[in-house]
């Protein structure tokens, strides 16, 4: 029998929810709420612009040292509520300049304009609100994060004739100061919310509000850095409101502590889902915000005579429902533009013209178009009269390979595929999508030697540039430096530019959509990148499908089918050295400890000292023969010895002074010249390396009794590193083997 109780399940789980409701002040009168303004008035008195900028700041930033330099990045795109799950890749400056908005609204104390995110289909547009979204849902749980609206409570009549106020029990559940706000639900005969959420600081006159905050300031309690919005500062009861606040005064004579007995305070949680505080307007929305006038409602029924009289009306539409908050409209410009006149007014004095009255708001208003849509509406003629209005912010496709592999490698991954599936499927489809997206550099725009170098630029070396500042191996030291400095300028390139560099290419929608398809490739057994270069050939024969495939080719970029080349290429090395690394024929330290005796020769070279032997004891001139016979494998064309070495010690003493007391990795500081030593060695032994794939092909398939015992072991040992240091499952190492082979080795005798 189960040890499991219902009853006990269910009595638990009564107390958590009554204990959390307790201790989350979810429902207060207006004196206790009042209390709260007094003691954190910051918190309570804030606009949606400042809420907002408090949930950006609430999850905070991190400092990513990119190959431009040091950028900030707000941490809240990261969605670590969800484990990462709905996160931004990369679009740093994206975040900053929706920041930077935010920040100017909170200034200005009010938001007066729209801000529209445009850029290519699939740039993360949309993601990018969502994962905003997402985090203010989650901040409003927070007690930081907290949020109050009101309710009119209307007791039974019995109960509001002379039950409460004069010491019996029934007045005990009222509350503080006689309020209705505690009364249980057989003592109510109406509950009437605040369908637009209202601060109930509204329920304070404007002068005395004022006067109030200006008490707050002198006390100290409000920082005199605090901007207090004109929607705090000027904003009014809603029309229905108002005049129950009217009605209410009259039946009271006049008294307005009696009419805030029947305010009770509440606490709202955002929620998208059920349309409190987000809401998103999809392009084929007709009506933003309505008023429906009720005729015939129960509650109305229920209501004192004194406010039976007071027209009623039920307001709804995503205007409604993202009040205090934050509205998307996606597509925007995919609307007749009949149906945003509304915004002229709206996006500026945060109010709406319904038919019957005029509602303020205060909410964020943020939308989403492509760049086609928005050409087409700068040349209409509404475009001079919205684009006083308008905040506009591009969000291109992304072009640093990194962020890019961070988008498909959640949704494509071994735990997601049916098949066996190999390391590095996930990159060449982004290494192919940044490829598509890059344009040959604008050599007008520089001088001097980095003219020369930024047009010599290939595709696959400006990724590598933008990925992790890897300068290409024709570089000299001092060219080097120079590209790497001109990494911010490269990025900038085309930034005034309607034909911005990241406005076309391959876009992720598509790419993943592509994965997913090399997932269920009929020709392969396992996942490979063989099956995603499958897919990228099939794609590129349809260039009417994709605009980005129509864009003439230029000394080797937009060449989008000689791309699948190039990124066959590169993961064809990237295979060699895994498979090699794998079969042990050298120690995997033997390169790294051989360039740190170049680095310490050449120190002592350029420092005209001695070296000490540790094993003699004794101290030894640089051997000028081993650094020749290693500046044979790494020196660039061109270069002079001395000057490349000066260089060498150069990078290493400008790294010792932002690694303090650290040590230098080598392989990781000078990638290229490492790598071309361990090349150099690997083709003397081509044929060694040959014959080892031939014998794991066998051992994978079934020609095990035809090996020797030497070739068994080597052959068994290799697919055991390849699957415990690099991840490949035995079935797509034998598919990545034969391809290896055929493409690397079949011609080594």
């Amino acid at each position: 029998m189960s040890s499991l109780d219902a009853k006990a399940i269910l009595s638990a789980l009564s107390a958590e929810v009554e204990k959390t409701f307790s201790d989350d002040l979810t429902v207060l009168t207006y004196g206790e709420w009042l209390e709260l303004v007094l003691s954190e008035p910051v918190r309570n008195l804030r606009s949606a612009a400042q809420y907002i900028r408090d949930v950006f700041d609430h999850f905070g930033v991190e400092t990513r040292d990119l190959p431009q330099g040091p950028v900030k990045r707000f941490r809240l795109f990261d969605a670590p509520w969800s484990d990462g799950d709905g996160r931004v890749a990369g679009q740093e400056q994206v975040q900053q300049e929706i920041y930077r908005l935010i920040s100017n609204f909170v200034r200005d104390a009010r938001i007066s304009r729209l801000i529209l995110l445009h850029g290519p289909n699939g740039s993360a547009k949309s993601t990018l609100i969502r994962c905003i979204q997402s985090a203010m849902e989650h901040y409003s749980t927070k007690a930081e994060g907290a949020l109050y609206s009101y309710s009119w409570v209307f007791p039974t009549e019995k109960l509001a004739k002379g039950g409460l106020g004069f010491g019996s029990e029934r007045s005990k559940k009222a509350g503080p100061q006689d309020s209705y706000a505690r009364l249980g639900a057989e003592d109510i005969d109406a509950r009437l919310p605040c369908e637009l959420r209202d601060h109930p600081i509204f329920f304070i006159p404007r002068e005395q509000r004022l006067a109030l905050i200006e008490e707050l300031r002198a006390a100290k309690r409000l920082p005199e850095d605090f901007v207090v919005s004109r929607y705090i500062l000027e904003g009014d009861l809603s029309p229905r409101d108002r005049a129950i606040y009217d009605a209410l005064l009259v039946a009271h004579d006049g008294k307005h502590d009696q009419v805030m007995r029947h305010v009770e305070v509440h606490r709202f949680y955002i929620s998208g889902k059920y349309g409190r505080g987000v809401a998103t307007v999809d392009p084929q929305d007709a009506v933003d915000a309505h008023a429906e006038q009720l005729t015939a409602d129960r509650s109305i029924l229920n209501l004192p005579r004194s406010v039976q009289n007071v027209p009623m009306h039920h307001l709804w539409g995503p205007l409604i429902s993202a009040n205090r908050g934050n509205l998307e409209y996606a597509d925007i410009l995919k609307r007749p533009i009949e149906w945003l006149k509304y915004l002229l007014t709206t996006s500026e004095e945060a109010t709406a013209s319904l038919p019957q009255f005029k509602i303020h708001l205060d909410e964020l208003l943020i939308a989403s178009t492509n760049e086609v849509y928005l050409e087409a509406f700068k040349k209409s003629p509404d475009w001079n009269s919205f684009k006083g209005r308008i905040e506009l912010v591009p969000v291109p496709y992304l072009r640093r390979f990194t962020d890019e592999v961070r988008i498909y490698e959640t949704q494509v991954h071994p735990r997601r595929v049916e098949k066996p599936m190999a390391p590095h499927v996930v990159q060449v489809a982004a290494m192919w999508a940044v490829l598509s997206r890059l344009k040959k550099p604008d050599k007008s725009r520089y001088s001097g030697n980095l003219r020369s170098l930024v047009d010599r630029l290939t595709p696959l070396e400006k990724l590598k540039l933008y990925d992790r500042a890897e300068v290409p191996s024709w570089c000299t030291t001092q060219e080097a430096k120079e590209l790497r400095r001109g990494i911010g300028s490269l990025l900038d390139d085309y930034k005034n530019s309607t034909e911005y560099e990241g406005h076309k290419g391959a876009s992720a929608r598509e790419l993943r959509t592509l994965l997913l398809n090399a997932a269920h490739h009929t020709s392969y057994r396992t996942l490979t990148p063989l099956a995603v270069f499958e897919e990228l050939r099939t794609l590129v024969e349809h260039p009417s499908v994709y605009d980005f495939l129509q864009i003439q080719s230029q000394d080797g970029f937009h060449d989008h089918e000689g791309f699948i080349d190039t990124v066959h290429g590169w993961w064809l090395d990237t295979l060699d050295t895994e498979v090699r690394s794998s079969m042990g024929l050298v120690e995997e330290t033997r390169y790294d400890d051989l360039f740190t005796k170049y680095v310490i020769n050449v120190s002592a070279y350029l420092k005209r000292e001695r070296i000490h032997d540790k094993m003699t004891g004794a101290y030894q001139t640089p051997d000028e023969d081993f650094m020749r016979e290693i500046e044979i494998a790494i020196l660039p064309d061109g270069e002079k010895r001395d000057d490349f070495r000066r260089a060498i010690i150069g990078q290493i003493g400008a790294w010792g002074l932002e690694h303090a007391g650290k040590t230098p990795e080598y392989r990781r500081l000078f990638p290229a010249y490492v790598e071309k030593l361990e090349s150099d060695f690997y083709r003397e032994r081509a044929k060694v390396i040959r014959k080892n794939l031939v014998s794991i092909l066998k051992y994978l398939g079934d020609g095990q009794t035809e090996l020797e015992e030497s070739d068994l072991e080597v052959s068994r040992a290799t697919v055991e590193a390849m699957e415990r240091r690099y991840k490949y499952p035995r079935e797509c190492t034998a598919e990545c083997v034969a391809h290896l082979l055929r493409e690397r080795y079949s011609e080594t005798v």
